[in-house]
């Protein structure tokens, strides 16, 4: 590690300690690779010297050496990954069949502007994956981790969704679901047993682990088809209302829309899927974590508008009531999506309902869906 001027910093080289703001707020994580727009941007800011790796990592920081050497392999792997024309060809099928598949039409609530939003979201990814850079990233996501490459789906489509609602241009729509679809990018620059893990992290780790941002920023900044609205997607989705996110400590306003989209429907998707240290959430309970969420986490009339239009319990899911019975979702018009109108079809000690009857638990407080059953329920 060595000190180094602000003018004399160049292109390439990589942060030894983070870089902070007077009040604590990291600017820059440590082992960032500086950019020529990252050290403009330190000396607008006014910072006079850094602390840079040295090219030959000394023997006295054992965790240091590992670090970056697990970093420079998992940059030689994802390099490798780019070559694989099957795996890129099957990166972007999978991204084209999602748009088609009906879990995905299932799980949006669009009914004053469906077609709309589906032929635009179809475009719209019909023209990012003919991007040969971008088709290549999507490769090396997907063979890095399957899980992450279909959460990346999920979240575009709810992010588009948004877009969409919100009146965006095509232009503006393609980029936003294109910085939502590779706003977790940078996961695979990351050691491969960093990000599979499913034990409780060190903080050593965690540092590590939040680098993502800024590794994923640098990899769509060097696409020149990804705009700068995009690229931040990965760099500040992790930023919260308040100001108590990172990399950077954003509040409000200061925290550019696209980012704040892809963050809210990055952390609704996430809660659906279990954790090491937590079960899955129902829909109902992400729905209420959201809006508990709101001017605190997120931007209040962005979870309003992003609820608005998700389809917590589709039509036709089978779930199960906190007192025992068993219905079918038939109809999800009310304006709380999570509370719809089911149709009870066994009672709480299993029996079958002779003449089915329907409960709106918009009305109905005391009865709240507790589990949502695998079989699909038949029509007629």
């Amino acid at each position: 590690m060595k000190e180094v001027y602000i003018a004399d910093l160049k292109p390439g080289q990589v942060l030894a300690k983070a870089i902070k703001r007077p009040g604590g707020a990291v600017i820059l994580e440590s082992g960032t690779r500086l950019t020529a727009r990252y050290i403009e941007k330190l000396r607008q800011l006014g910072i006079k010297f850094v602390f840079i790796e040295s090219e030959t990592i000394s023997s006295k920081l054992p965790i240091a050496r590992s670090s970056y050497e697990e970093r420079k392999k998992a940059l030689q792997e994802a390099n490798s990954r780019k070559d694989n024309a099957e795996a890129r060809k099957q990166a972007c099928d999978d991204v084209l069949r999602f748009a088609e598949s009906d879990a995905a039409m299932r799980s949006v609530f669009i009914p004053s502007f469906e077609d709309r939003f589906w032929r635009q979201f179809r475009m719209a990814l019909l023209e990012i994956v003919h991007d040969r850079e971008i088709a290549e990233e999507l490769a090396v996501l997907r063979q890095t981790d399957r899980f992450l490459f279909d959460h990346s789906l999920r979240v575009s489509m709810y992010a588009s969704m948004v877009g969409v609602s919100k009146n965006y241009d095509f232009s503006r729509l393609r980029d936003l679901t294109l910085g939502a679809l590779m706003f977790d990018i940078g996961m695979t620059r990351l050691p491969h047993g960093l990000i599979k893990s499913r034990r409780k992290l060190s903080e050593d780790e965690m540092q590590q682990l939040r680098q993502h941002t800024t590794l994923g920023y640098q990899v769509l900044n060097g696409i020149k088809s990804v705009s700068e609205e995009s690229a931040k997607c990965a760099l500040l989705h992790h930023e919260r209302y308040r100001g108590e996110g990172y990399p950077y400590g954003l509040k409000q306003n200061a925290i550019p829309e696209f980012a704040q989209i892809v963050a809210i429907a990055d952390v609704y998707d996430a809660l659906l899927s279990p954790r090491h240290h937590r079960k899955a959430y129902t829909p109902a309970e992400a729905v209420e974590y959201l809006f508990a969420s709101g001017n605190y986490e997120f931007d209040l009339e962005l979870v309003q508008r992003f609820v608005r239009h998700i389809a917590v319990y589709p039509v036709r899911t089978v779930i199960r009531l906190n007192s025992g019975q068993i219905g079918v979702v038939s109809t999800m018009g009310s304006s709380l999506n999570h509370r719809p109108v089911v149709r009870i079809i066994r009672e709480p000690d299993g029996a079958r309902v002779s003449i089915p009857y329907e409960i709106d638990l918009s009305r109905r407080t005391d009865l709240v869906i507790v589990q949502t059953l695998q079989e699909e329920a038949k029509q007629g």
